[in-house]
């Protein structure tokens, strides 16, 4: 049981580390790249000249590189947990910590980025998209939670 015990540990780190890189990879895509509504460093940089919104994007991307290489830790993760095993593995586990890896990366920066250093803000020029942008973090985190929770409750027969 302990071995058991330690290998869905190590499942639930793995989906929760490809989760953190994920959530963030999805932050800097749509709205650092696609919808530009706010760049990492756009509380630094001004992201209306045309060297502001150059340094921003050379960070968003440096970023997105560093969040795909935490991805790319996490499956590595994954692929020794399920590597030479014939244990099957719940899927509804990994997929649950995949979202509260989501969700632990968004409150983080939504507390560290938005608050604590003020890098940048939801929607450049206004605080007001902060708080609902914290509410559906800690939303999404609660969603994996249920998840995993719905994960650990034996089927009834």
């Amino acid at each position: 049981m302990a071995t058991a015990d330690r290998t869905r540990r190590r499942l639930l780190l793995s989906g929760g580390t490809i989760g953190f890189g994920f959530g963030a990879v999805v932050d800097v895509v749509i709205f650092h790249l696609t919808l530009q509504a706010h760049h990492l460093f756009s509380g630094f940089y001004d992201p209306y000249s045309l060297d502001g919104l150059r340094t921003n994007v050379m960070f968003d991307g440096l970023f997105l590189l560093a969040m795909l290489s935490i991805m790319v830790v996490g499956f590595g993760l994954l692929w020794r947990v399920v590597n030479g095993t014939d244990r099957r593995f719940s899927t509804l586990s990994l997929v649950g910590s995949v979202v509260v890896g989501m969700g632990v990366f968004n409150v983080i920066d939504g507390v560290v980025s938005h608050y604590v250093f003020d890098l940048h803000n939801v929607v450049h020029g206004t605080e007001a998209w902060n708080p609902p942008w914290l509410v559906v973090s800690v939303l999404m985190l609660a969603l994996g939670l249920v998840i995993l929770r719905a994960a650990d409750t034996p089927a009834e027969t």
